[in-house]
């Protein structure tokens, strides 16, 4: 095998392609493909690959995705070996939860008001995450950090201390950087750099995976 060869078969921890990413954490360690998608919105994840046996939003866009809150799914304890969480990273988002956002980014993605909705629906969303995992589980959580307030919030940090509460471990984490300008709430002067990365975090739930 050549070094070239080599390289090219190494995953690593930053591309500019989700799908990259993706590829690496399913084959570094869901190896049997991705079992559920919490917050599938436009399936954007799963273009162009096998989308999850489980697929649920809140206010599902697609046929086959179950309507569901990832605070609250329809899904046995114990039950999933993987679940993959891409929520909504916008704030000063007042009508985001629905879609019906005359903005165009949060009519699509949608968003929370407040950083502490942000919170909350992020460390409940581990919560659920937790109970339904089996133990050697793993869960994908793709994140951003925030300018809220004229505060800097490092999304990611408080992601893997979350989690941690939980009782996961982190297991990987990728960086994905932004192909054109992101979108945030900073207007007037400036007085942060704007992000221009989002990260993909894998916890794992401590155990032994079984079948």
């Amino acid at each position: 095998m050549t070094e070239t060869t080599q390289k090219e078969k190494v995953i690593r921890s930053v591309y500019d392609s989700q799908h990259t990413i993706l590829a690496g954490i399913e084959k570094l360690h869901c190896p049997g493909g991705f079992e559920c998608d919490a917050t599938y919105g436009n399936g954007s994840f799963w273009k162009g690959r096998e989308r999850p046996k489980h697929c649920f939003d809140i206010t599902p866009l697609h046929e086959g995705v179950i309507k569901a809150d990832s605070l609250m799914l329809p899904l046995e304890a114990g039950t999933l070996r993987n679940f993959v969480f891409d929520p909504p990273f916008l704030t000063y988002v007042k009508a985001g939860r629905e879609h019906n956002s005359k903005v165009a980014m949060t009519a699509r993605f949608g968003g929370y008001y407040r950083y502490d909705e942000l919170e909350d629906h992020y460390r409940g969303t581990l919560s659920e995450a937790w109970r339904v995992l089996k133990p050697g589980g793993v869960m994908v959580f793709k994140c951003q950090d925030v300018i809220h307030n004229h505060k800097m919030h490092a999304t990611h940090v408080n992601v893997c201390n979350w989690a941690e509460y939980e009782g996961f471990r982190l297991l990987d984490l990728f960086v994905l950087p932004a192909k054109s300008r992101m979108p945030g709430p900073q207007k007037g002067t400036q007085r942060h750099a704007r992000v221009f990365h989002s990260y993909f975090l894998v916890f794992v739930k401590p155990g032994k995976l079984k079948p």
